[in-house]
């Protein structure tokens, strides 16, 4: 068995969204963590309560797995003897339910069905459950354990963060195009934004990049309004979180330099970006506006940030080569001296459009859609 830890250290895996690793990776440096890349983000090693800093401070993360210990076995009894030595007291009580979520690559050690006999036979629970997919499933009562198998060797983790991280808490309604906030605060990374420049989302929806970039200005922690599974771990201590939370929100009351703006031609939308705000607590500049005639606001250069419509919807697709040159226009016009990042779907005939010359193509995901993060301007 390796990867047993003292009290005092701990393993964690963070994962973000496919394309996103580099911000991560850069959040991670300036968190102070000691990390390695690995593949879908990074493995971290830190003293105790680390996987509950990577929850609470990582913008751009989706999960954080608490890693348990690996080990080798090659059959169904090894496998139940690598169980049976798992540190699990901190993080379960050997009540609350257990579920697995298993993962086999290349594998040649027993299946998923074996794996879930083997931990009901390991822990002495009659029923375990599958988790399914866990960056898409909610939260769910008890413990989940993702158990991945590579050939013979196998890791085990438990899942911190429960509910996952794109769900801050402030965004109870959305817009037609919903945007993760992970990927919003992604991609304002990736384009360079740090807080300290003017902010403009021309096509603001929900106003997502807004709040995102409102609380990377004021440096709020995002994972204040919520909660997390590692709550109902029995290691945890309700006053080290305590104090933990309370250095987070002290550092978060820096006042923004800049007001973030939005514009939509849908008054719908920006009242709820207007609520969404309120809930976040942050102030932004919100108006009714249609991008063909929009001006750059005084205060910049900035950055212009914008997830045009993809065309999903009933009527839509035959108007976007026309909404995207006017986007392009607009960009490459009024907006010319900005730094610009536009998350569009990955269809050539889009892309020429927009007339862009020259920016940088990120292949990202969003909603599960191939698309491209185009990145322009100085």
């Amino acid at each position: 068995m390796t990867g047993a830890r003292s009290q005092t250290e701990e393993a964690v895996y963070v994962s973000t969204l496919p394309g996103l690793e580099p911000a991560l990776e850069a959040e991670a440096r300036e968190q102070g963590l000691v990390f390695r890349r690995a593949e879908g983000g990074i493995e971290c090693e830190g003293p105790a309560g680390l996987h509950q800093t990577a929850n609470l401070h990582l913008r751009t993360a989706s999960r954080v797995l608490l890693r348990l210990g690996t080990f080798t076995a090659p059959t169904a009894d090894a496998l139940v003897r690598g169980l049976e030595a798992l540190p699990m007291g901190g993080v379960w009580d050997g009540k609350a339910p257990l579920r697995l979520s298993v993962s086999l690559h290349r594998s040649v050690a027993p299946g998923p069905g074996v794996v879930l006999e083997s931990a009901a036979v390991a822990w002495g629970q009659r029923d375990i459950a599958s988790a399914g997919h866990l960056d898409e499933e909610g939260a769910v009562p008890g413990l989940t354990l993702l158990v991945r198998g590579e050939g013979e060797r196998w890791t085990v983790s438990a899942d911190t963060s429960g509910e996952p991280l794109h769900q801050r808490g402030y965004r109870q309604e959305v817009g037609r195009a919903p945007l993760r906030e992970t990927l919003a605060a992604g991609i304002l990374r990736l384009a360079g934004y740090t807080g300290e420049m003017s902010l403009v989302d021309p096509m603001c929806g929900s106003g997502t990049f807004l709040v995102e970039g409102a609380w990377m200005s004021q440096h709020r922690a995002p994972g204040l309004l919520r909660t997390f599974a590692f709550q109902s771990f029995p290691s945890f201590d309700r006053e080290t979180w305590a104090r933990r939370r309370a250095e987070a929100e002290a550092r978060g009351l820096v006042q923004p330099r800049v007001t973030p703006r939005g514009y939509d031609l849908n008054a719908g939308a920006l009242g709820t970006a207007r609520r969404n705000a309120k809930r976040a607590g942050v102030t932004l500049t919100l108006e009714r506006h249609d991008l063909r005639t929009l001006k750059a606001p005084p205060e910049g250069p900035g950055l212009v940030v914008a997830n045009p419509p993809y065309g999903k919807r009933v009527g839509e697709a035959e108007d976007l080569p026309e909404l995207y040159r006017a986007l392009g226009a607009t960009m490459n016009g009024a907006f010319r001296e900005w730094r610009k990042a536009l998350i569009v779907p990955e269809e050539p005939r889009l892309v020429s459009a927009l007339g862009l010359q020259g920016a940088r193509r990120i292949p990202v995901k969003n909603g599960g859609l191939r698309c491209l993060l185009l990145l322009a301007g100085p």
